[in-house]
């Protein structure tokens, strides 16, 4: 009888070490892991912006409307992971036009608002092999823009890249708060998990120190003191599941851009799933041309050089 009463001491023990084994996961480590593999997920994403461009006018009934001119930007897309980062992505995007009439009275006389319009519809996109392409709305076929990297499509508004370890790691060091949910089923894949989110703001300087991709986005390496406030979210096995930021423009940034002066706010978020699948990225058919000249997200922070 001996082994027997061994064996029920034993038992409780079993519950405890379980729940020792169940600590917070490590996102670096679950970083470096799909990395190695050349994992590739699935993103949806949105954004926001709002304009200075507004209006108010007063009714016969005392009421005051307003009005203010911004844009809204959402789709779906696709990354795919190499040693070093994003590889290759897809984007197709839409944008709509709040207040669309106050645009086209500005639009001849400035050059920003005259680019938004043409930004409006779908916009799709593909990084892949060093060169990046884009099928314009209302375009017929795609063109091949030029060099880029393979996080470009992905990332042109998205500049928050937690999917390079540099950017990753400047994250976790400079993070302000910390949350942890409790466990739900995922609406989309299904899957019962439980979501950690971190919380903090970084400078333009600092950001551009520690990504290429947002030196890409803003086409320098100098963006200025201005702060991005940033959430990142990754689940229980520590992937990446969204990532946002907010940004007011004040202070303004430092380098001007196209939307210097008109982009008064701006959100935008990313959402990742099904890290788990395989993922392949494809080249289009396409011809040598210019790109849109207006990216809405990021032109308060472009460089000068996209003025002209």
């Amino acid at each position: 009888m001996r082994p027997l009463i061994i064996a029920l001491v034993l038992l409780p023990a079993a519950p405890a070490a379980a729940h020792a084994q169940a600590a917070a996961p490590d996102p670096m480590a679950a970083l470096r892991s799909l990395l190695a593999r050349g994992a590739g997920a699935t993103t949806e994403f949105y954004g926001s912006v709002s304009t200075d461009l507004t209006r108010t006018k007063r009714l016969d009934t005392g009421q005051w409307l307003s009005w203010q001119a911004g844009m809204a930007l959402s789709g779906t897309g696709k990354v795919k992971l190499g040693r070093s980062g994003v590889v290759a992505s897809e984007h197709v995007g839409k944008v709509k036009i709040g207040s669309r009439f106050l645009m086209e009275e500005a639009a001849p006389k400035d050059p920003y608002f005259a680019g938004v319009l043409k930004t409006e519809g779908t916009l799709r996109a593909v990084s892949t092999n060093g060169w990046q392409y884009q099928l314009a709305p209302k375009a017929k076929s795609w063109i091949r823009t030029g060099k880029a990297s393979g996080a470009a499509a992905a990332f042109g508004d998205q500049f928050v890249n937690v999917l390079k370890p540099a950017t990753m790691r400047k994250l976790l060091a400079t993070k302000s708060r910390q949350t942890v949910s409790s466990w739900y089923k995922d609406r989309t894949t299904g899957r019962k998990q439980r979501i950690y989110t971190l919380t903090g703001t970084i400078t333009l300087n600092e950001l551009a120190r520690v990504s290429p991709t947002f030196r890409e986005v803003a086409g320098t390496s100098a963006p200025g003191t201005s702060e991005v406030t940033w959430t990142y979210m990754y689940d229980d096995r520590g992937l990446p599941y969204r990532v946002g930021w907010r940004f007011y423009a004040h202070p303004r940034p430092e380098v001007p851009g196209l939307g210097q002066d008109r982009i008064l706010r701006a959100h935008y978020a990313t959402q990742y799933r099904y890290w788990e699948k395989p993922m392949t990225i494809t080249a289009p058919r396409a011809s040598p041309g210019p790109g849109l000249k207006v990216d809405d997200l990021s032109d308060v922070f472009s460089a000068p050089q996209r003025r002209r």
